[in-house]
């Protein structure tokens, strides 16, 4: 199993509340004016895994996911 998760962002889904912003600013960031958020990294390590699993969580639009990575 890899130390790392994929961090999947569905952009039809997603509507920039940014509360996935202030859970991962490394890995994902709403641009000014951006009608959605965008990915920074694709990738998280096994340190910022439950934060990934948070963000999921806490979406309200349900638009993250936690892909697998291939070995």
């Amino acid at each position: 199993m890899s130390d790392r998760s994929e961090v999947l962002l569905d952009t039809d889904r997603c509507q920039a509340y940014g509360i996935c912003v202030g859970i991962l600013p490394d890995v994902i960031a709403t641009p000014p004016g951006s009608p959605v958020a965008v990915l920074l990294g694709t990738h998280v390590d096994a340190s910022d895994r439950e934060d990934l699993a948070e963000a999921v969580r806490v979406c309200p639009a349900q638009a993250l996911q936690i892909g697998q990575v291939q070995p």
